[in-house]
């Protein structure tokens, strides 16, 4: 028994039953979290793989917080499988978010690098994008922007100082760390860049769907036929907006809405013509 399946054994002895109790009760858990995944990570290497619908993808995991986002596909394995499921040969698809590729490189692998396009405007995230299409022979358009309704500049919050953070978002003004990056609306970004047309989009932008779904409004009436939103309930009056005004915009552009599953405070939207 290798190292990393050792140490996953010995936790599932420890960790369960009266012992798990014990352990949560007195706040223990959290003290072991960073030593026991560190531990784990030391002796798995850098790559994680995954097999989805007959796609093997392999991702760098060169920090902790990667390696432990990557466990499960971020506790989003179930949406994945879902979405690519959902895609057709010709689909064009936006990954709005696409943070370092978990979406981007099955998506790629499934329809094509010329019918991929991500929006991801962190530059370490993008760097690690970059590598993990590299490292299973995939391409895909990159565009370093935030998408909003606007287009400028604005100023990015950072969740971290890792790649892989996966709450890096526009700035509310209540953020510590920002930098700067462009902002585009998406059917600008279309019309300036000559982008192929989307009909499927994955968002997830961390409270700021709105900005992003009326920045695409017109590529999204005339052309899309399927979103996967990731809608975050705690984020959104940050920016102003609310649930029930993602669904009505939605439900208005002619779509039928399905709620797939919550994680924690976030809600997984499908959303389809």
């Amino acid at each position: 028994m290798n190292p990393e399946a050792l140490l996953r054994k010995v936790k599932g002895i420890i960790y369960s039953g009266r012992t798990r109790h014990i352990i949560d009760r007195i706040g223990l858990d959290k003290l072991l979290f960073n030593p026991y995944w560190r531990l784990v990570h030391k002796f798995s290497g850098d790559v994680q793989s995954y097999t989805i619908n007959g796609n093997r993808i392999e991702f760098k995991t060169e920090t902790l917080t990667e390696f432990i986002r990557f466990q499960n596909l971020a506790g989003e394995r179930a949406i994945l499988e879902d979405f690519l499921k959902s895609l057709k040969p010709n689909d064009v698809v936006y990954d709005i978010g696409a943070n370092v590729g978990t979406y981007t490189c099955f998506v790629s692998s499934k329809v094509g690098e010329k019918q991929t396009v991500a929006f991801e405007p962190e530059p370490q995230n993008v760097k690690r994008l970059h590598e993990n299409l590299k490292v299973n022979n995939l391409n895909a358009e990159i565009i370093e922007v935030a998408l909003s309704n606007a287009s400028g500049t604005v100023d990015f919050a950072l969740s971290g100082d890792e790649t892989g953070e996966g709450e890096h978002a526009m700035a509310t003004g209540q953020d510590t760390e920002t930098i700067e990056v462009a902002m585009e609306s998406g059917d600008s970004v279309i019309e300036q860049r000559e982008l192929p047309t989307p009909t499927v989009l994955k968002i997830d932008v961390e409270g700021a769907e709105m900005s992003v779904l009326h920045g695409l409004q017109e590529a999204i009436q005339e052309h899309v036929r399927l979103i996967y939103l990731e809608v975050h309930p705690e984020k959104l009056p940050q920016f102003g907006d609310t649930v029930s005004e993602v669904e009505a915009f939605l439900e208005n552009s002619g779509f039928d809405i399905e709620q797939l599953s919550e994680r924690g405070n976030e809600i997984f939207i499908r959303a389809i013509k």
